[in-house]
């Protein structure tokens, strides 16, 4: 693992100074992605606050947000070997430990929020789970980060065919390159800290990312254009190094899952109320073209991408998965 030379210091700082703090307190490091006032962001010093008052000052919150650690594979890595203890990380970012978690992001599965809330919450938690425990990650709950669209500096994009020969940047998430492929795009992979830069400098044409994202980083800036397409929803996924959940006591155990519980849902209704609002500045004030084609024509290019999750993820998985999404979305 490389890391740069503040993202060393970071991690020396903790090494040094991790017990400091109430005698016999435990210690927690957070690190997540979100930036500065996103809702996750937010929702995390919710967290904190509230675990540290409910037990008393007994579990410390140490919150480490805006890639402060590391990039989130980065940030993953280390809650994986225990050098973190807990972080808010991407499912995509878990498919590359458990590929099976790639069919969360398949194209067009949920039809909205709520059918996406059933899913994450209900019977994929369930399944899950059981999975990230024998990576020694204890899952607590799932954050938002919300249904992902696409902008572009070049032209509008109305059906598959406008993105034709488009450079667009995606993390590097094998379902979201899928569906920037099969739409016609070529997808370029570019780290989540790079990608403001990469808009500033045309590197690629352009991105896709959910609304509360594009408005935080200001993506407006270098992208005229953006298409609401809902394509696949994404999260993050509250997780715990399992040496770490096991110096807690259950009592503790019990408040950290209740309160990662409502810290989700406060970030899931801060960015879905925040939406309408931040869409129409973005087109009154910032001076984005927003267009809302019809979906039939994408839905109807994915075959290709949903046959590369399907050979990912494994056939009976995928079926699984699409299963109970089609249950959701009824």
């Amino acid at each position: 693992m490389r890391f740069g030379m503040r993202k060393l210091a970071v991690l020396a700082m903790m090494m040094v100074f991790g017990g400091a703090g109430t005698v016999g307190a435990v210690d927690l490091k957070l690190g997540h992605f979100a930036p500065d006032g996103h809702p996750c962001d937010v929702a995390a010093k919710q967290f904190k606050q509230n675990v540290e008052k409910r037990t008393n000052g007994a579990v410390k919150i140490e919150l480490f947000g805006n890639n402060a650690l590391g990039s989130p594979p980065e940030v993953l890595e280390q809650v994986l070997i225990g050098a973190v203890d807990m972080s808010l990380s991407g499912q995509d970012q878990l498919a590359k430990h458990l590929p099976f978690y790639d069919v969360i992001s398949t194209p067009f599965a949920f039809k909205n929020y709520q059918a996406a809330d059933k899913v994450i919450d209900g019977e994929f938690k369930e399944w899950a789970a059981p999975d990230l425990l024998k990576k020694n990650l204890v899952h607590l709950s799932d954050w938002e980060w919300g249904f992902r669209q696409l902008t572009n500096s070049k032209q509008p994009v109305m059906v598959p065919a406008d993105m034709k020969g488009m450079k667009i940047r995606t993390p590097p998430a094998f379902a979201y390159q899928a569906f920037v492929e099969a739409a016609g795009g070529n997808a370029a992979t570019i780290a989540f800290s790079e990608l403001v830069m990469a808009m500033k400098q045309g590197v690629v044409d352009g991105q896709e990312n959910p609304i509360g994202t594009i408005y935080s980083l200001k993506l407006y800036e270098t992208q005229k254009y953006m298409t609401i397409v809902n394509y696949t929803y994404s999260s993050m996924v509250h997780v715990v190094n399992k040496r770490s959940w096991e110096k807690l006591t259950p009592e503790q155990q019990a408040i950290v899952r209740e309160e990662s519980r409502s810290s989700a849902l406060l970030a899931r209704k801060l960015l879905r109320d925040a939406e309408a609002e931040q869409l129409k500045d973005l087109e009154t004030t910032k001076g984005m073209v927003v267009a809302h084609p019809d979906l039939k024509p994408w839905k109807d290019a994915m075959g290709p991408a949903w046959d590369k999750v399907k050979a990912r993820v494994g056939a009976d998985n995928f079926a699984r998965f699409m299963t109970i999404a089609d249950k959701a979305n009824q």
